[in-house]
């Protein structure tokens, strides 16, 4: 038989699995995909196929590191381009470009090269490049980063795979779904171990019809949840397992740890036969069903003595609730709080400062805040406000003129047109544009002279690296133990709005699995974050003294008007 034919009849074999369904996609993985020389097998897995099983049209995992759930949708993924019938394209996405496109080679390219099925169902036509895979007409994968500065895809999709939603950008997570509009199916998935209460992943958990994989004590039959400090009980120790330190763990016999039950106190079986999905609000109509998946779901797979030693492993116990035992627990590094800024609150009239800087978060409600920089390049903020859209002019030369400022970042969303005309006007604006990427680099100024003759326009533009900005501010704002705070706000009538609005931001971070780090800074649901967004742009603005145009110089006398009370007695500015 000819290549021709042999490539023909494969296809026609391939395209008979379109019988199949949804429902079909375990079946279909074990029978058509391989692992390491051997047919995939959901052993030691098993609680896999209850979510495969799931045909809601929304799914959401929130789940622990190392169960194998990012696997399981690889697979999923590849299979439901071969069993769906006609075309069928999904879109997976991972936090960033470079993330996405490492881990369509490294991890999925492997699944193609080693199944027949999805070999057979590619020609020399299909596209099989690192950001699409084909698998004839209609039949597209496409890997994707969501972050800020990643283009969504202009293609008709009829399914999403978001990978880690908690560490993606939720702005162009929402372009994405804008893909969706004209498919029949509609249908998303998302997973990602989580990061504190609220966060994307949490808050799709919360919101849908929530699955938990209870355990039976096959002692005395009853029914819970297993949980790591309730449960876990190890021969000798006596003190909370959170107490289990590098320190320590040689004097802890953390390999006869057991799982006792709750209710007889007897050691429990976490083997599969022991364990039933169970949902917790069955009566609640959510369109999503929702699986919480926790290292007990694998016992074979993660012990209990490989637990305790991985919770040594982590700089806070929030870290090792959230990766290694999937729960969402906040921590220090997960935001500002509201006594962190009441720790860099000073009480004071007037400003030390013959010139300031001017940072501006644009909206129907512009926030405006100005700052000096001290002596020892400490960023003091003397003044904020609101201000409606439609005064915005106003203000901004009111206060440019009132505190003699010599530069300005403003941000350029959603009103381009008013920055871009106020930079012709005023040679000492900026506009501010966030960018995402990996690197230590907080900013970048971009600038040019207008060239009548070449038709070219003038630019001022600063790139800032937003995750890195916010970094840097809570950094700045919560100083090690014996210094002092690199940024300083007066409490105002304003106060207990910028409170808010600085503590409403939460801080994601992880290594992700080709070793990047990532920090995602992500606003609640209410959004009121725009006095944080402000207070960036004037730390940024503070940074760029040195291109100024002008006379205005900084570190002016400071004067007695100023008082201040509280922190700033005992340090920081030299106020008397």
């Amino acid at each position: 038989m000819d290549d021709f034919y042999r490539e023909h009849l494969s296809r026609v074999r391939t395209a008979t699995v379109s019988r199949l369904g949804r429902a079909d996609l375990a079946d279909w993985i074990e029978k058509n995909t391989y692992i390491g020389g051997r047919p995939f097998s959901f052993l030691n897995h098993e609680y896999q196929h209850r979510i495969l099983q799931e045909e809601a049209p929304e799914l959401v995992i929130r789940k622990s590191a190392q169960t194998g759930i990012s696997e399981l949708c690889l697979r999923s993924a590849a299979a439901l381009v071969m069993v769906m019938p006609g075309s069928f394209r999904i879109g997976y996405t991972l936090p960033t470009a470079t993330f996405a496109a490492s881990y369509a080679q490294t991890r999925f390219n492997p699944i193609v090269q080693t199944s027949p099925a999805l070999q057979a169902a590619t020609s020399s036509d299909d596209i099989d490049r690192a950001d699409i895979k084909t698998f004839g007409a209609g039949k597209e994968i496409y890997f994707k980063g969501a972050a800020t500065g990643n283009a969504a895809i202009s293609t008709t999709l009829d399914m999403l795979i978001h990978d880690e939603l908690s560490f993606s950008d939720e702005e162009i997570i929402g372009d994405y779904h804008s893909r969706m509009i004209h498919s029949a199916y509609k249908w998303r998935w998302s997973l990602s171990t989580p990061t504190f209460p609220g966060d994307p992943i949490d808050e799709a958990f919360t919101a849908s019809r929530r699955h938990w994989n209870m355990c039976r004590c096959h002692r005395c039959g009853h029914t819970f949840v297993p949980d790591y400090y309730q449960h876990v009980v190890v021969p000798g120790w006596d003190r909370d397992l959170a107490e289990i330190t590098k320190g320590n763990l040689h004097l802890v016999r953390h390999r006869e740890a057991m799982f006792l039950c709750p209710h007889c106190g007897r050691d429990a079986s976490l083997q599969p036969a022991h364990r039933e999905w169970v949902c917790e609000n069955p009566t609640e109509n959510h369109i999503a069903a929702g699986f919480q998946v926790q290292p007990f779901d694998a016992p074979n797979v993660v012990s209990l003595s490989d637990l305790i030693i991985a919770s040594t492993r982590y700089a806070t116990t929030a870290k090792f609730k959230q990766f290694s035992l999937g729960k969402p627990a906040a921590d220090a590094e997960n935001g500002l709080t509201q006594e962190d800024i009441e720790r860099v609150g000073y009480d004071g009239t007037g400003t030390p400062f013959t010139t300031h800087v001017m940072g501006i978060d644009l909206g129907l409600n512009c926030h405006f805040m100005v700052g000096g920089v001290g002596p020892a390049g400490e960023l003091v903020v003397v003044h904020y406000e609101r201000v409606p859209l439609k005064r915005f002019r106003e203000r901004y030369w009111a206060l440019k003129g009132q505190y003699r400022v010599s530069i300005t970042v403003s941000d350029i969303q959603p009103y381009t047109d008013l920055i871009l005309g106020l930079c012709a006007e005023d040679p000492n604006l900026y506009g501010g544009a966030y960018t995402t990427r990996q690197g230590l680099e907080v900013y970048s100024v971009r600038s040019r002279e207008a060239d009548e003759e070449s038709a070219v326009e003038g630019l001022r533009q600063v790139n800032i690296n937003r995750n890195q900005l916010f970094d840097k501010l809570m950094a700045e704002m919560r100083p090690e133990p014996g210094g002092q705070p690199g940024i300083v706000l007066r409490r105002t009538d304003e106060w207990s709005t910028v409170k808010d609005h600085l503590t409403d931001m939460k801080r994601a971070s992880a290594t992700l699995r080709n070793g990047e780090f990532t920090s995602q800074w992500i606003k609640s649901k209410k959004g009121a974050d725009h006095y944080h967004h402000a207070l960036g742009y004037l730390w940024v603005a503070s940074q760029m003294r040195g291109v100024a145009q002008g006379a205005f110089s900084f570190g002016g006398p400071l004067v007695s008007k100023f008082k201040v009370t509280g922190p700033l007695k005992q340090g920081g500015l030299p106020l008397r």
